[in-house]
């Protein structure tokens, strides 16, 4: 599996999501699909941003991290593609999810504290 022959085939939804299947991993289909919803992109849009965001936004450890994923993967494309996603989806889902209250304060966990 060639990462630049599987990002080119996100456009056709059933082409990204045999992609998706293909990497051996069903929870981070899932928690793609989840992800999707929220975003309102298709499988594909949500998979091929993922991969941008890493390009563009990874600092030095994440780029370290995918290449011992690399290294060690019989798949190497697979397993950069799981990467990437996974990195991606991590931030997001961090984003997404609703911030604890904070210790002595009124803000709820949503800032402004007073």
């Amino acid at each position: 599996m060639q990462l630049g022959t599987l990002i080119r085939d996100f456009d056709d939804e059933a082409r990204a999501a045999e992609a998706l299947v293909a990497c051996g991993d069903i929870v981070l289909l899932a928690r793609v699909n989840a992800m999707t919803g929220r975003f309102d992109e298709t499988l594909g849009e949500y998979a091929s941003g993922a991969v941008r965001r890493f390009a563009g936004l990874a600092g030095s450890e994440d780029w370290l991290g995918l290449m011992n994923v690399l290294e060690r993967a019989s798949d190497p494309g697979a397993g950069c593609l799981v990467y990437m996603v996974d990195w991606s989806l991590k931030r997001d889902e961090a984003t997404l999810a609703p911030a604890e209250p904070h210790e002595g304060c009124t803000c709820g966990g949503g800032g402004g504290c007073s």
